[in-house]
């Protein structure tokens, strides 16, 4: 049972957190990658709240399965809500994919508490197979089509999406094993839908009839998605029967960790950048899922620093590309060199404390905000300071959460 006062914050810290989170998405990273900061900042509060110590797995398929939905086009959905001839039919757009991103990332991170290796790949087979399905028979003939059919139209893969988040409960449902995924699947999709339709509507709304304020409508359609989404995983957790087994992490010699940890990262978007599929960033992370049902020492490394690492490249690449700062190797080697710097306090000072996990990857995330903030549009944007005001929040609820639940143990 949780304290009074940690059961004030067993909602609202993971709804605040991925609202953070997703704010942070759209601003220093996007795409899949950009997707883990929300995944693993929800997973890790969920773990905080309820004392989970598999919380680096947990927070490692959060990461991952969140991000899956980063792989879905909407720019040009949003194109339709801030219309006003076309409202509806991008609120309903919007709604759809981000149901469908809340019931695949839910699901996935289901998996995440029975990460048996044989159940792992059978999902994730399960899932590359049905998105393949419903990529090629649904969304590439454009049977139902929320983007622009005129202008540079969009390859949709929604629906492929859907199919995977039907095809992994189905997998687990045969095993035995459907239980949290179910819940957290339903309560993900009807947070998505809600976060993502009325978040999409607040922008419409906005860029309508308020097309004159200068304000980030499209950042309060990012905050109101995180927003629900988050609180609806929360719901999700706290009405499901979980057994918390002990998770050992036993970590390999410090040289053996680090270069590991460097080519998992390399990897990962070697493969996900240069594969070419329309679902590459699922398939590698279906096979980061395997890797890490066996390597679980990777996991802390695959929820934050692989997380961390993608947006110090996305800086980089603004520093010297869209910003024309300088050359842009000096900009990569910093990030490089930052993001080796992280992974070394993960090992060294995260260890298998999930605050501090959380704390690192929020303060890391919003300092590389705050800075691409100075590089832009300065300081005083008043989207820099929420992001500000929103991480004290978080630590502060989150501190006090960790304070009443007592020191966690931590690896050698």
């Amino acid at each position: 049972m949780l304290s009074g006062s940690m059961n004030r914050y067993e909602y609202l810290l993971p709804a605040v957190a991925m609202m953070l989170g997703w704010g942070l998405r759209g601003f220093i990273g996007g795409g899949p990658f950009g997707a883990m900061i929300p995944g693993a900042m929800v997973a890790l509060c969920l773990c905080l709240i309820y004392r989970r110590r598999d919380a680096a797995m947990i927070a490692a398929f959060g990461a991952i399965g969140i991000g899956i939905g980063g792989q879905m086009t909407y720019g040009q959905t949003v194109g339709y809500i801030v219309q006003k001839d076309t409202f509806w039919w991008g609120f309903l757009g919007l709604a759809l994919k981000g149901g469908i991103w809340g019931l695949v990332g839910g699901a996935v991170i289901g998996m995440a508490f029975t990460p048996a290796t044989r159940i792992v790949a059978g999902g994730a087979a399960a899932m590359a197979i049905a998105t393949q399905t419903g990529w090629k028979f649904f969304n590439e003939p454009k049977v139902v089509y929320f983007s622009n059919p005129l202008d540079k139209p969009r390859p949709e893969i929604w629906f492929g999406f859907l199919l995977a988040g039907v095809a992994l409960l189905l997998w687990l449902g045969y095993l035995k094993h459907l239980q949290p995924a179910l819940r957290l699947a339903l309560a993900g999709f009807a947070g998505g839908f809600t976060g993502f339709g009325f978040g999409g509507a607040i922008q419409g709304v906005g860029r309508i009839f308020f097309a004159d304020w200068n304000l980030h409508w499209w950042k309060y359609m990012e905050f109101t998605f995180g927003f629900c989404f988050g609180w609806a995983l929360a719901w999700a957790l706290k009405h499901s029967k979980l057994d918390d087994t002990e998770t050992e992490i036993d970590a390999p010699p410090a040289a053996v960790e680090m270069i590991s940890a460097a080519l998992c990262a390399g990897l990962t978007f070697w493969l996900t950048w240069k594969v070419s599929t329309r679902f590459t960033y699922l398939l590698v992370g279906g096979v980061l899922m395997i890797v890490l049902t066996r390597l679980r020492w990777l996991t802390w490394h695959v929820a934050l620093t692989i997380t961390f690492a993608a947006t110090m490249l996305d800086s980089a690449r603004y520093w010297s590309g869209e910003y024309k700062h300088g050359a842009p190797e000096p900009a990569y080697a910093v990030a490089i060199l930052l993001s080796i710097a992280f992974a070394w306090l993960v090992r060294t000072w995260v260890r298998n404390d999930t605050f501090r996990a959380l704390e690192l990857l929020t303060w890391g995330c919003v300092a590389d905000a705050t800075f691409k903030f100075a590089m832009g549009t300065g300081l005083w944007d008043h989207v820099a300071i929420g992001f500000i005001v929103m991480a004290v929040w978080q630590s502060w609820m989150a501190r006090r959460v960790a304070a009443q639940a007592g020191p966690q143990e931590r690896r050698p």
